[in-house]
């Protein structure tokens, strides 16, 4: 394969990529998330994790420590 055929091929899966981002039912927001998670996902994962977890801790009180525990033992 020489240098032409290989930009030709690249160029294609490029069209392909595109048209099956726009298949996708919300393309701007889904790009939007894609584009803000991919710089630095921990800088925003870890805080949500908190957040949700503080969330549930005071909705479910001490019932989320043990679904948690029971959580992690069924996995190990």
């Amino acid at each position: 394969m020489n240098e032409r055929e290989f930009l030709r091929k690249l160029q294609e899966k490029a069209r392909e990529q595109e048209r099956a981002m726009k298949s996708v039912p919300f393309p701007s927001l889904f790009s939007f998330i894609v584009a803000w998670l991919s710089h630095h996902p921990w800088r925003y994962l870890i805080p949500l994790a908190f957040i949700i977890t503080l969330i549930l801790r005071s909705v479910l009180g001490s019932d989320y420590t043990d679904f948690i525990l029971r959580l992690f033992r069924e996995i190990l």
